[in-house]
């Protein structure tokens, strides 16, 4: 397709509203995967390619280590395809995966605590599912937002409550107090959050992190800490394994955790969809008596396995699970700096940034405990007197798409803005696409 499009863009309002009612998409809640596809469908229409700042894939192609061992697992163990894979993931995994949190996070869990799953939605699917029922009256989940769109849509099919705190309105001791405020009223089963946070980038500090590990262990509440951009906080280097500084984690702070590590972003292996469930050694051995109703098991760990794996997918196919494997032994043994492999997000990310701010575009989470956000897959920007929907509109006039923070639990107004599958070569071209558009938003323009 065509990236000089000048001839093409903008296109015209009445056409673009046609295309949108046709479609019966609302831009202030569209979805990540309906607005993807409405994408594909005008890129198409016009034959010119769309600026795509929506969809959170990896930009990168996988280390050759994780598709090299599928096959010399395929070449040497022919009966493979034909045998089921264990509920709890394949011995060399579990093992691996503790190595791994050992050596960048510096906690200590056991192999049995390490569960693989097919991809991190899986496994938040599954947390909360334990989460939101180990007691009655603890139905809720509760959300530092904004964040993943899809969780909540799980909590909605779980049939489970939600609530959410605002990451722009509370940060260090507010948000500590808040979360106590929520927790005290008894109806808090589990929070969710992510660190590195998609869409701000937001990352919580240490100081955080204790507090609400803290509340976790007093409130007998569980965390569940999305780690899927696992250490990818490039203000830190923590891609020596084994030396500090680690990586922050709840895990050190609380013994009610679940913690995700998904293989999609730092190995860019999303579509083979793994990831790893590290639960902590306590938790795995919690009993609540009203788990045992949709479990048929009291114990936490029996309930994730054989509660949760078993009648979903039943097992992670196990040539993924050995890639993962050796992508956490290399990784683990130095072999392997997937942070530095990875860190060209952060250095797109900085020069994508200036050129939005240079056409009067505003970071809308800009401040992280007041340091300036970091750089990294996504950042949030917004337009003065304009709603995510309304700029989102526009945006998609000139060729550029991204997702509303409306549908992310934002407070704010705004788009989130994902760098990973644009270009270096296209950068030239979004600064004429958005020059044109700041000029067309200008209250008078030329």
């Amino acid at each position: 397709m065509d990236m000089n499009s000048n001839n093409i863009f903008p296109l015209e309002s009445d056409f673009l509203n046609k295309y949108l009612n046709d479609w019966e998409v609302d831009l202030t809640h569209v979805s990540i995967r309906e607005l993807n596809r409405l994408v594909d469908e005008l890129s198409e229409h016009f034959d010119v390619e769309f600026l795509r700042f929506e969809f959170g894939i990896p930009g990168l192609p996988p280390n050759k280590i994780g598709p090299e061992e599928e096959i010399r697992i395929l070449q040497e163990n022919p009966r493979i395809p034909s045998t089921y894979p264990p509920f709890d993931g394949i011995p060399r995994l579990k093992e691996a995966a503790s190595k791994f949190v050992k050596k960048f996070m510096d906690i200590e869990v056991p192999p049995k605590s390490c569960v693989p799953t097919v991809g991190a939605m899986h496994s938040g699917f599954i947390c909360q599912s334990i989460v939101g029922r180990k007691q009655p009256e603890s139905n809720t989940i509760l959300y530092l937002d904004p964040g993943f769109p899809v969780n909540k849509l799980q909590t909605k099919f779980l049939g489970l409550q939600e609530q959410s705190i605002d990451l722009f309105d509370y940060r260090g001791d507010a948000l500590i107090n808040k979360i106590e405020e929520i927790f005290s009223a008894g109806e808090i089963g589990g929070l969710l959050w992510s660190s590195p946070n998609n869409p701000t980038w937001v990352c919580l500090k240490e100081s955080e992190l204790e507090g609400i590990g803290n509340l976790l262990t007093k409130y007998d509440v569980i965390g569940i800490e999305d780690a899927a951009y696992f250490g990818m906080d490039y203000r830190q280097d923590y891609s020596q394994p084994g030396i500090p500084p680690f990586i922050p984690t709840i895990a050190r702070y609380t013994g009610n955790y679940f913690l995700t590590i998904s293989s999609s972003k730092i190995f860019s292996y999303a579509g083979q969809r793994i990831a790893i469930t590290v639960i902590s050694p306590e938790l795995m051995e919690k009993r609540y008596k009203n788990l045992r109703q949709y479990f048929d098991t009291e114990r936490i760990g029996h309930a994730f396995v054989h509660g949760g794996i078993y009648p979903t997918t039943a097992g992670v196919p196990q040539t993924p699970q050995y890639a993962l494997a050796a992508l956490f032994e290399a990784a683990s043994s130095g072999d392997y700096n997937f942070l530095e492999e990875v860190k060209v997000y952060s250095k797109l990310a900085a020069k994508i940034k200036i050129i939005f701010k240079k056409y009067d575009f505003d970071l809308v989470y800009d401040k992280d405990m007041g340091e300036p956000i970091g750089d990294g897959f996504y950042f949030t920007v917004s337009r003065q007197g304009m709603t995510g929907a309304e700029l989102l509109f526009q945006m998609l006039r000139y060729g550029m798409a991204g997702i509303p923070l409306s549908t992310t639990g934002s407070t704010r107004e705004g788009i989130r803005i994902c760098v990973s599958i644009i270009r270096e070569s296209q950068l030239g071209e979004m600064e004429n696409r958005l020059s044109a558009l700041n000029h067309h938003l200008q209250p008078n323009p030329v």
